[in-house]
């Protein structure tokens, strides 16, 4: 008799529990949610386009920014070296803190797989030997002369 009291009273409370009624929503409501879930796709493709627009313009920028930042190539038998590394990312940090202070900044490759990180380049050896001693004040005490055959 528990048994059949209990299984009653379930069944009543499950039977009006709000879980297993039917949403009261008409075709019209329908209809209207349809429409505006095509619009906000619509919307959202056009956003997509216009980012992968913005993102070519980006790379295009980037590209003409690179471009008119190159300094030209080193000229020169004599370079002033600011630091020499058997590791290429050091060189590289190093050569963007030399490029920071107003240096070249350009890694030539160097005696014995060193990296050297060129501070100036210069056509005589008086020019390369005054530019080391500014080096050495300014930004390295170790600078030093490098002459490449």
């Amino acid at each position: 008799m528990k048994k059949l009291v209990i299984l009653v009273l379930v069944i009543f409370s499950a039977s009006s529990c709000s879980l297993f009624e039917k949403p009261s929503m008409t075709q019209e409501e329908i209809d209207v949610l349809i429409a505006q879930k095509a619009n906000v796709e619509e919307e959202l493709a056009n956003v997509k386009q216009e980012l992968d627009l913005l993102k070519l313009r980006a790379d295009e920028c980037a590209q003409l920014l690179d471009e008119a930042t190159k300094k030209p190539a080193l000229t020169g038998n004599y370079f002033v070296i600011a630091g020499s590394f058997k590791n290429m990312k050091y060189a590289k940090d190093f050569s963007q803190k030399i490029k920071n202070m107003g240096g070249s900044g350009e890694i030539i490759d160097g005696p014995y797989n060193f990296n050297l990180v060129v501070y100036t380049a210069h056509q005589t050896l008086r020019d390369a030997a005054e530019s080391m001693y500014l080096a050495r004040t300014n930004v390295a005490d170790e600078a030093w002369v490098y002459q490449k055959r």
